[in-house]
């Protein structure tokens, strides 16, 4: 952790991304910009017409929310009897809404968005001409997750979609051994139809370290969670209030959790038994008032997740003050607490 203790010192460090037939290794991508106006040339050389986002943001919000998914459906009209579509998605609550016409925006305009029972939103990106700006983004902010496995992979099957291959048996055959090895896997109908496919390498994600703050913000924005806990005690209020910031990942992303650990220099791993999850769990009050705040200060998270920081913030400054041991305080900090995550209106 030393060499993190120079969190907000750090400047852009080259960039490397080495290949081979199965591992992808990534480490130290362009790290904190040294100050503002560096970060509004970094928005005005990238493709995006939204000098509001960053391209980093998207990529962490990506590795948060983003989805590559590949279906296929049998079909009599197609000579190979299946027919194939792809397609690029973020799947959000409705209240964050707003923030996904910022990421269409910032892939300038391409793609639609959807409600879905009034509840969630989608954006999706389904041509293969559009699909193209949004290979050519993560080709230069690459994903940090095992979810940039999926994107090779993607890349392979947009390929092959490209050359017209998908209009041939051989071809139908290489996008379901391509797709048996991401996400979920195929389903049990593609596996009956298929029944001797073999899948193909899938690549192992090695992330040496998080690549830049803003990467950060947006997994943050996807994923975190802001948590007050309060819970019985002998104290003269008779509470004990605890604030919890955390963020879980598959247990295939354990790596990259320990990375957030290293980078923030504050937080813990949690794996919980038997649970195919683990957790970057940070409790103790120096490390959310010493690290977590003064990074999102400092970039401040988008969409819905800003509503339940800012409330977090509240609590933080009420317990600097002491007072949640007073019960005015504890009173505070409960409707504070109510109104926040799904209990937010």
């Amino acid at each position: 952790m030393n060499n993190n203790k120079n969190f907000y010192n750090q400047i852009n460090k080259s960039e490397s991304l080495k290949l081979n037939h199965h591992k992808v290794l990534i480490r130290n991508i362009n790290n904190i910009e040294k100050s503002s106006s560096l970060i509004q040339k970094r928005k005005m050389t990238t493709t995006s017409i939204n000098k509001n986002l960053n391209p980093w943001f998207v990529t962490g919000f990506t590795d948060a929310e983003g989805t590559f998914g590949v279906y296929l459906a049998k079909n009599d009209k197609r000579s190979t009897g299946w027919a194939v579509n792809i397609r690029f998605q973020l799947h959000l609550h409705f209240k964050d809404k707003a923030l996904l016409e910022e990421i269409k925006t910032f892939f300038g305009g391409v793609g639609t968005i959807s409600n879905h029972d009034n509840k969630s939103v989608y954006y999706e990106v389904r041509s293969v001409s559009e699909l193209e700006i949004i290979i050519q983004h993560f080709n230069k902010y690459p994903l940090l997750s095992q979810k940039h496995a999926d994107f090779i992979l993607f890349k392979s099957i947009v390929d092959i979609i490209n050359k017209k291959e998908s209009n041939t048996h051989e071809g139908i055959l290489k996008i379901v051994a391509l797709k048996a090895s991401m996400n979920k896997g195929l389903s049990l109908e593609l596996k009956d139809s298929f029944s001797n496919i073999i899948p193909a390498t899938r690549t192992t994600v090695i992330t040496e370290t998080i690549l830049n703050p803003w990467w950060l913000v947006g997994f943050a924005s996807g994923e975190g969670c802001f948590f007050i806990n309060i819970s019985k005690s002998a104290t003269k209020v008779g509470a004990r209030v605890q604030l919890i910031f955390k963020i879980t990942q598959h247990t295939r992303d354990i790596q990259l959790i320990k990375n957030l650990i290293s980078y923030l220099d504050c937080g813990r791993l949690n794996q919980p038994s038997g649970y195919d999850y683990v957790e970057f769990f940070v409790q103790r009050f120096a490390g959310i008032t010493d690290k977590i705040i003064p990074v999102f200060e400092r970039y401040p998270l988008l969409g819905a997740k800003l509503k339940d920081y800012e409330d977090f913030r509240k609590a933080v400054e009420l317990m600097k003050s002491k007072a949640h041991l007073t019960l005015a305080g504890l009173e505070e900090i409960k409707k504070i607490k109510s109104g926040m995550n799904f209990k937010r209106k």
